[in-house]
Formats: C-alpha cells, sequence, structure tokens
C-alpha cells in the first residue's frame, strides 16, 4: 500500500510540474540526506542563499517549479498592498470586527495588523483586498512576477479568495524570487512598510539567527487533503541572509502550516553549517 501511494504522489507532482511550471533560473544543488531529517516525496526544502549564488534543494527537488496556491503566504504581498494605498498605517491598524463567529478564536475581535498576519485572519485580508483596486493589485502581481499573476475569479461569488484554493498559482523557487525583490529593495515598496512587514514575519530566533516566514494551508481538492507552505528568511548576526520556501503535502494526511513552519525549524537547527558560505553584498537588507 505505501508502495502505491509513493507511485500515486511521483504521477501526481510530475503531472504538476508539466503543466504549471514556473520560469527556471539557478541551477539547484541537492543537499544530500542529513541524519534523523527525513521528507516524503511531498515535501521540499528550497533554500536561496542570493551572494553564494546558491539554491539548494531537501526534500523533491522536482517540486520548485511546481505551482501551488499561494494560500496564506499571500499575506505578505497583501499587507504591502495595503500599507502601500493607506488602508493600513502601521501595525495597530484594525479594520473592524462585524460579530461573525469564525471557527478560530483569535478572529472573533477586532484585530491589529500585526495579530491579524500572526493568526492569519483570512476575514481581516479579504476586507483589506475587498478595499483595494483591482488593476492595482494586478500591477503590483506583475511587477513582483509572482507566479501566474492569474486574479480571474476577482470579487466572483461576492468575495475576493483569489489566493486561497482558486486562480492564483505559485511555485517555491518564485515565492525565493518574490521575496529577494521585496527584501532586496527592488519590489517598489517602500523602505519603512517592507520593515512593518518584516515584524509581522518575526518568528523569533534559532540560536543566533532570526528566524521569519509566513504559513498557508489549502486543501488539495484532487486529494482532498490539506497541504501547506512556509515561506521567509534567516538573518544572521552578521547581516546575511537566507531566503526558503518549504511546500508540503501528503495524499494520506493533512498538512497544516504550523507543521511546515516546524520542519524548517528543525532543520535550520540541525543542519545550520549548510548555509555557512552566506557573503555579503545582495545577501544583506536594503531597508
Amino acid at each position: 500500500m505505501r508502495m502505491f501511494y509513493r507511485k500515486i504522489l511521483t504521477l501526481t507532482f510530475a503531472a504538476c510540474a508539466v503543466f504549471f511550471c514556473g520560469c527556471r533560473s539557478m541551477e539547484i544543488q541537492h543537499i544530500p540526506p542529513v541524519e534523523n531529517f527525513a521528507v516524503s516525496d511531498g515535501c521540499i526544502l528550497l533554500f536561496d542563499v542570493p551572494a553564494a549564488g546558491k539554491m539548494l534543494a531537501y526534500g523533491n527537488a522536482d517540486l520548485a517549479d511546481c505551482r501551488f496556491p499561494p494560500c496564506s503566504t499571500f499575506k505578505i504581498v497583501s499587507t504591502l498592498m495595503g500599507l502601500d494605498r493607506g488602508i493600513l498605517a502601521g501595525l495597530d491598524t484594525r479594520l473592524g470586527y462585524d460579530g461573525t463567529k469564525y471557527e478560530y478564536d483569535t478572529w472573533n475581535r477586532d484585530l491589529t495588523l500585526l495579530e491579524a498576519f500572526r493568526f492569519s485572519c483570512v476575514p481581516y485580508y479579504k476586507k483589506l483586498t475587498g478595499r483595494l483596486d483591482k488593476a492595482y493589485v494586478q500591477d503590483v502581481l506583475e511587477r513582483l512576477g509572482y507566479g501566474n499573476r492569474d486574479i480571474s475569479v476577482w470579487n466572483r461569488n461576492g468575495h475576493n479568495v483569489f489566493w486561497i484554493e482558486s486562480s492564483l498559482m505559485i511555485s517555491p523557487r518564485e515565492q525565493l524570487a518574490v521575496l529577494k525583490r521585496i527584501f532586496s529593495g527592488k519590489s517598489g515598496f517602500s523602505p519603512s512598510h517592507v520593515a512593518l512587514l518584516k515584524e509581522c514575519m518575526r518568528y523569533g530566533n534559532i540560536g543566533q539567527v532570526e528566524f521569519y516566514g509566513k504559513t498557508g494551508t489549502g486543501r488539495n481538492h484532487n486529494t482532498n487533503r490539506l497541504e501547506a507552505w512556509c515561506v521567509g528568511f534567516l538573518e544572521y548576526p552578521d547581516g546575511g541572509i537566507v531566503y526558503y520556501a518549504a511546500h508540503k503535502a501528503d495524499c494520506r494526511r493533512d498538512i497544516a502550516g504550523g507543521e511546515v513552519r516546524d520542519a524548517v525549524r528543525e532543520f535550520i537547527s540541525g543542519n545550520g553549517k549548510i548555509f555557512a558560505e552566506r557573503g555579503e553584498g545582495e545577501n544583506r537588507f536594503r531597508n
């Protein structure tokens, strides 16, 4: 039975790579298997070490160019758009609460931007996106090279959730490219707004390394299982940066964003020497 599921996963991801292939650029180097850290066929951890000119993959490297719905990782970009258009004034910005009882208790109040980002509050971001202009959003996605840039379901059925299990798709490699544009000062967004986003993304420390990221979880309607992302970056004491994008799926069970985030944390904790050659220059923030 296990072999059967492995074959199904292999065929699924092969088809995905064919139909949703992103732009290939830097050649990927494979990280050899590491002790006490196993990954399945449906998992990829992709790292970009900009100044060293390296892109490293652990797990199924074939998934680097396979596009998936960004789900809540899109909050990285929608936060910047909200700040840029003046809808959000800062980390304390509240957009109101209408009393609806949501599935997560943390969503059932008038949240600040910082809280909404860290609790991944979909209603907050639906309200934010509803105040943005479609042409502006399309322009931003084009400027960032954000996956397939497809927001064709805008406002369909009266709400904007094009980033959740819908038309917008992005690959792990493309996620890294977007993060690099934002945090190297090449996205067109204000440095002060990027600094606010960075604070939203702060997870804490892994030893002396600062750990930043955003998770995203959505349902694959082919397998009817949840699959998830965690994307972000690591900041070292010397200012060196390593970007990462992790995606995990398993047709036998649901995967949540927190599981992927914890897997990234565990990998970095045990294998930090892989990123020793970081260098400077492009590998530093320009905020």
